[in-house]
């Protein structure tokens, strides 16, 4: 499967040459609006290769014989794809290498769906009554249903009869355009911009390959919005607005692209929950974890029309903001409102120890709401799940900056009172998560007040923080460099040695590219440069492996097993490609 994406339009294209498949199609605004696109051609061409794959176009090559060939085939058909603005462009270039004049008729095999794109990752999908009108060269289609109203235009450039010279080629193209109207207001409805337009953003990098394609990725993630741009998670399935993954790579990237990290910032405090809404997992002050504008959704049959079950993703927004006040300035005036309630959700919402924890209240919420969210993920190194309320120990070192945070934003007893929060939080951290026997901090606290005795990458997490002294940074360091987490193209989730290990789970096992760069990211600025550096020069042969794109996640065996169903490119992946090439000067 293909990947263009242009602002609100993503297109996927099968290995075969076109938008026909499973999951295949163009998809505008969580919704799948065709699902097929297919030329219907009076002489049978067979599919021959991909030229070439680019962000935003593609082309395939097809092969045929004329009727007046002897033996050689001679007629060429290039199939190109292409995505401008909010425009997919679809042309068929017949070229004819005979000497004699080729008569050919050629129409579109074209299946509106109109699906949730929670119907496609479920593979439940549903037939919905659709109106289509028919005029000179061009063709509307509308869908309509309480929520949202759809409408696709195809416009067509040429005939469906082609006469082609000898030693001629001819070209029929299309113009798809979606639009969408929406009939419930949501934070993402009021938040994306739904009229076509070119994404104009200067990323203009010089530096590695690496850094060249990262660039390209950057700006192929883009999604607009009334308050700026703002980087998608990651393709195909997380093309919209995620609090987490947005603010991770802003803390990667923040030197980089200060405006980009900006706008991040705004749009999540614009979409920070004001009310306590339980089906959303939201308390007044959290940030979002997701945000959907799909008919799902906006019914309400699934809960992320705004969701906000991620336990980290307001620490880690404090994180950011006081990150980018220290390099930029301005940001604490202007966020002044969305940092009160912040620190408000945090000062009231942690246990009588300091720490913060999570256990959904929602039907349909995430089980687990750290960045490894998956149902298995939060387990005792006997195979055992963790019993909530849990307290993971990556969330508490982003508490205890945010503390420090909120210590600078503040002044007189405000200012004090977080200060000294942070430092409860770290002497109750330091006594109650480490474990003496294994050298290395507990994955979490569960909710029966058991150490979760998991050997995993989460407390490399801490070393960006300074919850904790050099000593034990240094221990921390040293464990993850041993054979049973480092394979030798980063950071393993979890130790070969625990019992719930498996090189091919989600989060069990595997490598996450950013993982392993917030790791040797700390590493680099707690000292330990020797470390860094080897972590970061893993990740590059990495990414040479994956022609320069680092992928979502990869297999955590000795020799690197591409994750079946990753995303590619994914935001915080692409992140991690900025952060090791710093800690090497590569392309800087």
């Amino acid at each position: 499967m293909y990947t263009l994406k242009s602002g609100n339009l993503m297109v996927l294209i099968g290995d075969k040459g076109f938008i026909d498949g499973k999951a295949a199609g163009l998809y505008y605004m969580d919704t799948r609006i065709i699902g097929k696109f297919v030329p219907e051609i009076s002489q049978n061409f067979d599919f021959l290769s991909l030229g070439e794959y680019k962000n935003d176009s593609i082309f395939f090559w097809f092969i045929s014989k004329s009727p007046s060939s002897f033996h050689d085939k001679d007629l060429l058909l290039k199939v190109k794809y292409r995505v401008d603005g909010q425009k997919l462009s679809v042309s068929y270039d017949f070229f004819n290498y005979s000497n004699a004049e080729i008569s050919l008729f050629v129409r579109n095999v074209i299946d509106y769906t109109f699906n949730d794109i929670f119907e496609i990752r479920s593979d439940k999908t549903e037939k919905r009554e659709v109106k289509i009108e028919r005029k000179a060269g061009e063709e509307i289609t509308t869908y309509k249903s309480e929520y949202l109203e759809h409408k696709v235009i195809v416009k067509r450039k040429n005939s469906e009869k082609v006469k082609i010279h000898a030693k001629d080629h001819v070209e029929i193209s299309f113009d798809i355009f979606p639009y969408v109207k929406f009939k419930k207001k949501t934070y993402g409805t009021e938040l994306f911009s739904v009229e076509p337009k070119k994404i104009k953003f200067d990323l203009n990098k010089k530096g590695s390959t690496m850094i060249k394609h990262a660039v390209e990725d950057v700006k192929m993630l883009l999604i607009d919005t009334k308050y700026g741009y703002f980087p998608a998670a990651g393709l195909p399935w997380f093309a919209t607005v995620f609090g987490r993954d947005s603010i991770i790579f802003a803390i990667q990237t923040m030197d980089i692209f200060p405006e980009l990290s900006h706008d991040i910032l705004k749009v999540l405090s614009l979409t920070q929950s004001r009310k306590r809404d339980d089906e959303k997992d939201a308390m007044p002050g959290k940030i979002v974890h997701e945000i959907r504008v799909g008919e799902y959704a906006l019914s309400g049959k699934v809960p992320f029309s705004a969701y906000y079950g991620s336990i980290d993703a307001t620490p880690l927004f404090l994180m950011a903001v006081g990150r980018y006040q220290r390099m930029y300035g301005r940001i604490f005036d202007e966020l002044k409102e969305s940092i009160d309630l912040a620190a408000k959700y945090l000062d009231e919402n942690v246990d009588s120890h300091g720490y913060l924890y999570y256990r959904s209240k929602s039907p349909q919420g995430l089980s687990n709401q750290g960045w490894k969210d998956s149902g298995d993920s939060v387990v005792f190194s006997n195979g055992k799940m963790a019993t909530p309320p849990v307290k993971l120990v990556e969330v508490q070192a982003y508490l205890y900056e945010a503390y420090m945070t909120l210590s600078s934003f503040y002044t007189g007893e405000l200012s004090k009172h977080f200060f000294e929060k942070a430092v409860t939080l770290k002497k109750n951290f330091n006594e109650d998560f480490w474990m003496e026997k294994e050298k290395f901090f507990a994955l979490a606290i569960d909710g029966n007040g058991e150490q979760v005795d998991s050997i995993t990458s989460n407390p490399g997490h801490c070393l960006i923080s300074g919850i904790i002294d050099d000593e034990r940074a240094y221990l921390v360091t040293k464990r993850l460099m041993e054979p049973d987490m480092f394979t030798g193209w980063g950071i393993r989730t979890m130790s070969s040695k625990m019992k719930a290990y498996n090189p091919i789970a989600y989060h069990n096992g595997s490598v996450w590219p950013h993982d392993t760069s917030i790791i040797a990211l700390g590493m680099y600025e707690r000292g330990f440069k020797k470390e860094s550096l080897k972590l970061s020069r893993s990740l590059f042969k990495a990414a040479r492996y994956f022609n320069w794109r680092l992928p979502e996640l990869f297999g955590g065996n000795e020799y690197i097993v591409p994750y079946p169903v990753a995303c590619s490119p994914q935001l915080w992946s692409v992140g991690a490609e900025f952060v090791i090439s710093k800690i090497l000067k590569e392309g800087f």
